[in-house]
């Protein structure tokens, strides 16, 4: 078997957007491959029959679809469009699963975010609107040209007038608002249904009753973190407000005319705070609370081997189905409408999506520390039935995680370590500690490519869930006001306990690296201590001052997380304490900077301010700028960035390691 190289991600399948007929006779989802010739992926759609699977499309850019019929799928694509038709407009397609080929359905000028099928032609959607033009749609081609034009001529300068102004991925973002429509195939009538200042969540739709059901909130200046509970009758298109208040909701479900509401009033733990389940009940208008699962509602398991999600919560008969991050991996359950939740499935790993179909449960996901497969549940355990990354599987060398337990700060921290292969006992090995981001996230028992990368390198590669991971409730994920304190201890409490149990760690050969929350933590621990040998830095926050007013989340989760707000000045001690750039006259670690200059999660500036604070101390630094990638370069970004991201990480390790 082969050792696993810097680039032999390229030869995975990624396989994403999971998604079952109406009758449940057989699911679609997505297989992507990255083109490094190209630098982009290709995408295409795949479908599963009860005896067999088989690829639909094979035009390379096929993602975004729903399921017209049993036997039908409508996608978007730019088959027809050339680099002078790039308009701001959506095309869909429609596909048989019987064969033949893509007929073109319908265009849409609008750039669509999400549809769902009614009936007798007729979709719901959401799309991006401009608050500036909220006509937009009905413009001619005529004035359509015009504004293009006027947009290019003004392109020398930006006007922001509310916040957030940008989003990470989106650039600037300041005037748009994602719109809900009705329209009507048959008739080509696109018909908003939100005002032009309001911007729109989830939805779910009730096909027996003709209802929408959507979570929006209508802002100006600043865009508030809760929403309002909203009511389209599709027969009049009049809509009605539902609740009274406004709080943060995150998902929507209609089974057997129950609405399900997925929500937090973060009163108690912040914005961070696993939201709970309830029930809608229309006579009062309230919201009745039906389960709290504990544990946080989708996954949160960290992997550099996903390209896109797939659905997670679903419909099932009268239950609803969702994933639940429990510990260190996914567990799939049920719940109904009395509150009994109850386990589908429960294993090591990572369920990314999901179908039922011929009664039987089918997974896509990381199980058995490989990379993305579709497996078949059988007996309780998993039924590998797809080919896509066998010969990857079978072909390299893997290393296994083995876990390291600890008490720390009163609590069980969890991490883990992998080997090189044939480690030996007697023999001296450098090690990299990998700090997740987040904080909450979690890592688990599965394949994450950069680490498999330095195990085959010969580096032990050592990981964990500190104070902040998600996995184990609310309590143990809040350290809102603490980061630096707690986390910090709990990673080096479990650094040592990993040089305990493996001594031939060589202690003056240890390097560290982590994203985002990672990269503040690399940024905090080399202010700290001198005990890393080197450090890596990506994507990271030093200064919590700067980062509120210039990241597209700073306004809220600034005051949250840090417990402090650059709007009080009583608070800003805090701020500052919490900043690792406080601490730069301690900085002697010699130390990577890697962040996307679109990066609007956590900014460049950041990244700006620690290159220039680790020069003016004079040590050995080095700053790599991805000109066209954002916060999610190192999970979905193009594969020549992607690519040249890790090989700058590795040479940095290996410069000062080996």
């Amino acid at each position: 078997m082969k050792k696993i190289m810097l680039d032999s991600w390229l030869e995975l399948q990624f396989i994403s957007n999971v998604k079952e007929n109406p009758s449940n006779t057989k699911f679609a989802f997505v297989i992507s491959k990255a083109d490094l010739k190209k630098d982009t992926y290709e995408n295409n759609i795949w479908v599963k029959e009860e005896k067999r699977y088989f690829q639909l499309t094979a035009f390379n850019q096929e993602s975004f679809y729903i399921w017209l019929d049993d036997e039908t799928i409508l996608f978007s694509s730019g088959r027809q469009k050339d680099e002078q038709n790039q308009s701001l407009s959506t095309d869909f397609f429609k596909i048989s699963c019987n064969g033949g080929e893509a007929v073109k359905l319908f265009s849409l000028p609008l750039i669509v975010t999400s549809i769902e099928v009614l009936n007798e032609g007729k979709f719901v959607l959401t799309a991006l609107s401009d608050v500036g033009h909220p006509n937009y749609h009905e413009y001619s081609d005529e004035k359509k040209g015009k504004l293009a034009k006027k947009i290019k001529e003004d392109t020398f300068f930006d006007e922001i007038t509310e916040v957030p102004f940008w989003a990470n991925g989106a650039q600037l973002t300041n005037g748009k608002r994602n719109r809900l429509f009705v329209f009507d195939s048959k008739e080509n009538k696109l018909t908003p249904i939100t005002a032009p200042s309001m911007t729109v969540g989830d939805l779910t739709v009730n096909k027996q009753t003709g209802k929408v059901y959507y979570a929006a909130d209508n802002f100006k200046n600043v865009r508030s973190l809760f929403s309002h509970l909203f009511e389209l009758d599709l027969k009049d298109l009049i809509v009605t407000k539902l609740s009274s208040s406004k709080f943060g909701i995150y998902a929507l479900q209609i089974a057997n005319d129950t609405l399900y509401v997925l929500h937090n009033q973060r009163k108690t733990f912040g914005m961070s705070e696993n939201p709970i389940w309830s029930t809608f009940d229309f006579e009062k208008k309230s919201l009745v609370d039906l389960c709290d699962p504990f544990y946080s509602t989708g996954n949160s398991i960290g992997s550099d081997v996903r390209l896109n999600g797939s659905p997670l919560i679903k419909t099932w008969n009268d239950k609803l189905l969702f994933t639940l991050t429990v510990e260190d991996h996914s567990r799939l359950v049920s719940l109904d409408s009395q509150g009994q939740l109850t386990t589908l499935f429960d294993a090591p790993g990572s369920i990314d999506g999901y179908a039922y179909i011929n009664g039987e449960w089918y997974l896509s996901g990381l199980f058995n520390h490989n990379v993305q497969q579709l497996m078949k549940i059988e007996n309780g355990g998993l039924v590998d039935f797809a080919d896509f990354n066998d010969s990857y599987i079978k072909g390299y060398v893997v290393a296994k995680p083995q876990k390291i337990s600890i008490i720390s700060n009163n609590d069980t921290v969890d991490g883990w370590v992998l080997l090189p292969e044939d480690f030996d006992k007697n023999k001296l090995y450098p090690a990299i500690l990998d700090i997740h981001g987040g904080p909450k996230t979690v890592y688990g028992e599965v394949y994450v490519h950069e680490m498999q990368v330095w195990a085959a390198l010969g580096f032990v590669v050592m990981f964990c869930n500190p104070h902040g991971s998600d996995g184990k409730g609310n309590a143990f994920a809040d350290i809102r006001g603490k980061y630096g304190t707690i986390d910090y201890e709990d990673i080096l409490n479990f650094t040592d306990e990993v040089i305990k149990c493996y001594p031939n760690i060589d202690v003056n050969r240890i390097g560290v690296t982590g994203g985002s929350y990672g990269g503040f933590m690399t940024n905090w621990i080399i202010g700290h201590t001198d005990r890393f040998k080197c450090a890596v830095t990506q994507r990271s926050i030093c200064n919590w001052t700067s980062f509120h007013g210039v990241s597209d989340i700073g306004y809220f989760f600034t005051p949250d997380q840090a417990g402090a707000s650059l709007l009080k000045i009583e608070q800003h001690d805090k701020l500052w304490f919490h900043s690792p750039l406080r601490y730069a006259s301690n900085f002697k670690t010699p130390t990577l900077v890697i962040h996307s200059k679109a990066d609007y999660r956590c900014p460049i500036d950041q990244g700006y301010q620690m290159i220039t604070a680790l020069k003016e101390m004079k040590v050995d630094s080095k700053m790599v700028v991805f000109n066209n990638e954002n916060h999610d370069l190192s999970r979905n970004g193009k594969p020549k960035a992607r690519q040249k991201r890790l090989m700058e990480i590795t040479a940095w390790m290996e410069k000062y390691l080996k």
